[in-house]
């Protein structure tokens, strides 16, 4: 099987590490964590330091809140690299829409699965977390920015998936 067109689907992370406060924000803190993502039986990529904004019991992946996917006040290849990453995560979404023949809009929260599942997966680590937040295209073509409490599907999700250096083997 070709797994090229298939979209990965499980997530995990490695447990986050602090990275610093925003010099211009006393609430936010930047976190990082590496995340794995696969195919179904398939293969597995890493990606490294991603980059992710805890907030009041909130979390989301540093880069998202913007239309772009790319995040404000770093440096360049920083902020480069967490835009392929999230550019990387809306593709998976396409292609999976693309492989249950554009009927994705029949699935909640088809338009934003992979970033809620990456963020669940980083979320299990950090107990306190209580909102799991996103920037996404609806499929009315507005950009929207969403939070969810802790009781949604990609949370429970989560916590049944493989760890990190358990999920390719």
């Amino acid at each position: 099987m070709n797994h090229a067109h298939q979209a990965a689907t499980a997530f995990a992370a490695t447990n986050p590490r602090f990275a610093g406060k925003f010099p211009d924000n006393s609430v936010d803190e930047l976190w990082i964590a590496d995340i794995k993502a696969c195919v179904p039986r398939g293969s597995c990529q890493v990606f490294t330091e991603v980059m992710f904004v805890e907030s009041q019991g909130a979390v989301y992946i540093f880069g998202i809140e913007n239309e772009d996917g790319r995040p404000r006040g770093v440096r360049v290849e920083l902020a480069e690299r967490q835009q392929a990453f999230i550019d990387y995560l809306r593709e998976q979404n396409e292609i999976m829409d693309r492989a249950v023949g554009g009927l994705g809009a029949l699935f909640q929260g088809s338009e934003y699965a992979s970033e809620a599942r990456v963020t669940a997966a980083y979320m299990i680590h950090r107990e306190h977390l209580t909102y799991l937040a996103l920037g996404y295209r609806s499929r009315e073509g507005d950009y929207l920015r969403e939070k969810f409490d802790s009781k949604n599907e990609f949370l429970e999700n989560a916590r049944s998936m493989l760890s990190f250096d358990e999920l390719d083997r």
